[in-house]
């Protein structure tokens, strides 16, 4: 695991064990408020530890983007009576895979045996939900794409915007919907925010933020042009395993690895979407 000081106020752990995935911790005039946690135990607790020394701030509020266990298994060692804060659609699918989850990532991997689930109990529906600590003010609003319960957290006197993995270093859609995910990428454009702070990878900061998106959208966009081409061309499924993750304008750097099976799992998702829309 590594850290950034984002501003005076954001620290920023990412995770060098499992896809560059991020926490975000913002010290406020009330405490720490902490959005999604690393995957493994012993990085959580570092980061707690972390932050109790170098802020000496209490915690106040935890914050969920969305329900995949890397960012939710990472909650455990922050003080039990906390609220914690998602979309109501992440409460529900916790509530509903959550627990079977954890079970079989114990049996996996006993590392996993000392976390406990974290199920939100402050969580809003439609609209906004608004958090005020001090004198900093947070608007948390639907960012779908992803998934259809990740959320957005925008920081309003940074003007920094948290978005779970509506943003991350390659756009994932396997769990979610390309046309959600298209429409959010457009929508963060159209908030223009100052920094924004990925799902997983690099902090994208001024100035590069819409190029950034821009990137993206090119991304997904072509991600369906293959599908389609595939689906018109009468494809094998596994021959779309064979169209690399540079054809459509992104490198495999980012998320190592994994990369290139990230980018076939997209193309096969819109194939599945095109295929079911054209009968």
């Amino acid at each position: 695991m590594y850290w950034e000081r984002v501003t005076e106020e954001i620290y920023l752990f990412t995770s060098d064990r499992y896809a560059l995935v991020n926490s975000v911790a913002i010290l406020t005039g009330e405490g720490l408020i902490i959005v999604d946690g690393l995957p493994f135990p012993d990085e959580a607790r570092q980061i707690a530890r972390f932050l109790h020394v170098h802020t000496g701030l209490d915690f106040h509020t935890l914050i969920l983007t969305h329900h995949h266990i890397d960012h939710v298994y990472g909650l455990s060692p922050y003080p039990a009576h906390l609220d914690v804060l998602a979309h109501e659609r992440c409460r529900q699918k916790l509530l509903e895979i959550g627990e079977d989850s954890l079970a079989e990532a114990r049996r996996n991997d006993p590392i996993f045996d000392d976390v406990v689930l974290r199920i939100p109990n402050v969580t809003f529906d439609t609209g906004e939900m608004l958090l005020r600590a001090g004198k900093k003010t947070f608007r948390m609003f639907a960012l779908p794409g992803h998934t259809a319960d990740n959320i957005g957290i925008f920081y309003e006197e940074e003007e920094v915007l948290i978005t779970g993995d509506a943003v991350m270093a390659i756009p994932i859609i396997a769990d979610g919907n390309w046309g959600q995910q298209m429409a959010t990428l457009k929508l963060i454009k159209e908030l223009s925010p100052d920094t924004l702070i990925q799902g997983h990878g690099e902090v994208i900061l001024r100035g590069e933020v819409h190029t950034v998106l821009d990137r993206y959208i090119v991304y997904l966009n072509c991600a369906r042009e293959k599908a389609q081409i595939a689906l018109d061309e009468g494809w094998d499924p596994k021959e779309i395993r064979n169209i690399p993750l540079e054809d459509c304008g992104l490198e495999r750097v980012p998320l190592g690895i994994a990369s290139h099976q990230l980018h076939i799992a997209n193309i096969l998702s819109v194939y599945r979407e095109l295929a079911e829309e054209q009968g």
